[in-house]
């Protein structure tokens, strides 16, 4: 279906459905192996190894297989049964701020975060603590990600929005026929809606909808890795609000907003990026020089070639050499219809009117195929 769609469906073609396809695939087969599970798992008990408020079920390696998990049991309530918690006297208010905090603190402090927070994946423990289930759907933050993402919150709040539009270019893929004066007028009227209000009036999940939708809108397509980020917000702030509706995601997220401004200046950090710099300089110190004498000598030996790769010439070598061929046949028939070659019908040539006709229905087709598309190959 994604070749059919990529092939035939132009407005689909933007979206990329083969890759798409291909990385669900991917990260389908990544989720039914419970080793990967086993190790996420692992790697979250290490991450709040400190926070006795959050637990992680134990694994047993040596029962775990990739096909079954053996872990701890874990004795709780559901998020999802808001009845029932509420019975037991929790504060189902609280427990949206807890379980929401510990969400952001996977993204924003690890870069390391379970990626399908619906209600029946967090359950709440004897004593009010959270536990986790199914992480064998995970999202990770790069570093470079985490810049661009700390880039693009600096902008929106200066109210940026030329700078916002040139992080989102940075970050997906533009088409090359991208209207950026509209793009950037989108983000400006996006921003200008959401930084009159205050922080209590945003919903979260709505507003990355929009900007979702702001970027579809001009075929500029996201990192899967972004996807699934915006993807775990929307659910948080859904599932979040599903224990108390007056919730709202954005007035926590407003500490790490600081936390990533102190980051973004802090000398240790400058110095590993200096360090990386410099590593890269060296690397390319070292191998231009190399470079540079291969160049020269294939030069001297005169095997210097230089390769040309043409794009989206096809559909107009075929519509010329289509072209061509019917003004042959026309022109071919034509004089056999002129010069009465027979075989005869009533006085006119069977091959020069059949040949004519032919020529007809094949110029129609081709005005219709270059109206259409252009594309006469498909």
């Amino acid at each position: 279906l994604a070749d059919l769609a990529e092939e035939h469906v132009p407005e689909l073609r933007n979206y990329r459905p083969r890759a798409t396809t291909a990385e669900f695939e991917r990260t389908l087969l990544r989720e039914l192996d419970f080793r990967r599970e086993q190790s996420n798992l692992q790697q979250f008990a290490r991450n709040f190894a400190k926070d006795p408020t959050i637990h992680c079920p134990r694994t047993y390696p040596q029962l775990t297989t990739s096909r079954v998990l053996t872990m701890e049991y874990l004795d709780g309530i559901r998020l999802a049964e808001t009845d029932r918690l509420r019975a037991e006297g929790y504060d189902l208010n609280e427990l949206a701020r807890r379980g929401a905090t510990l969400f952001l603190d996977m993204i924003f402090v690890h870069g390391f975060y379970h990626a399908d927070p619906h209600p029946g994946n967090v359950l709440v423990l004897r004593g009010g603590v959270i536990g986790l289930l199914d992480c064998g759907m995970v999202g990770r933050i790069s570093d470079q990600l985490r810049e661009h993402l700390e880039e693009a919150l600096l902008a929106v709040a200066r109210d940026d929005a030329a700078h916002v539009t040139v992080i989102i270019m940075r970050i997906g893929q533009p088409p090359p026929e991208l209207d950026y004066d509209a793009l950037a007028t989108d983000v400006d009227e996006l921003l200008s809606d959401y930084t009159t209000r205050s922080l209590e009036e945003i919903d979260l999940g709505q507003a990355l909808r929009e900007i979702t939708e702001t970027i579809r809108r001009h075929h500029i397509v996201l990192p899967s890795s972004i996807a699934m980020l915006i993807k775990v917000l929307v659910m948080l702030d859904g599932t979040a609000r599903l224990l108390s509706p007056q919730f709202n995601l954005t007035e926590l997220l407003a500490p790490y907003y600081q936390k990533l401004l102190w980051s973004r200046l802090s000398p240790a950090r400058h110095w590993q990026r200096l360090l990386r710099i410099y590593s890269e300089w060296e690397y390319l110190g070292a191998l231009f020089p190399r470079g540079l004498i291969g160049l020269v000598q294939q030069l001297q030996t005169g095997r210097f070639d230089i390769h040309l790769e043409h794009k989206r010439l096809e559909p107009s070598v075929n519509r010329l050499v289509f072209g061509i061929l019917t003004s042959s046949l026309f022109l071919g028939s034509a004089l056999l219809w002129a010069f009465q070659v027979p075989p005869l019908f009533h006085g006119i040539s069977v091959l020069g009117a059949a040949g004519c006709f032919m020529s007809f229905a094949l110029g129609l087709r081709a005005l219709w195929a270059i109206r259409r598309s252009g594309h006469l190959d498909r």
